[in-house]
């Protein structure tokens, strides 16, 4: 996973060292991700348009910080080309578990992950 950091790599290292809160937009494959301190840059939004991003639906939104993750859930309604909700759903939950703290892990954290606006299909076992 490459891990780019907004605005700099220095500035992101200051913001870690200051235990800031970060956003974080990893890409639903998990190639890429950009993060950068929740002062510096406002929303997930405004993150990947300072990387000429312009398709949010195509990433995994994280707030987090040295203890905790925010996942904010939102299964992009073509995701894999999976016509059924409850399967699509499934899918982006399974692959979100298996990219977010992977992300985390290579950032340098052991983050809780938690799940914001989970849908209740995704707790039928």
């Amino acid at each position: 996973m490459n891990i780019i950091r907004y605005p700099s790599d220095a500035a992101v290292n200051e913001a870690v060292t200051a235990d800031s809160s970060f956003l974080a937009a990893v890409s639903l494959d998990g190639s890429t991700a950009y993060v950068g301190a929740a002062d510096t840059v406002g929303d997930h939004i405004a993150l990947l348009e300072a990387f000429d991003e312009y398709s949010p639906a195509g990433f995994f939104r994280l707030s987090f910080n040295s203890l905790t993750a925010e996942w904010t859930f939102s299964c992009p309604r073509n995701y894999k080309g999976i016509a059924d909700d409850s399967k699509r759903i499934d899918a982006y939950y399974r692959d979100g578990l298996r990219v977010l703290p992977e992300f985390l892990v290579m950032f340098g954290y052991f983050s809780k992950l938690k799940i914001k606006n989970p849908p209740p299909e995704i707790w039928a076992f």
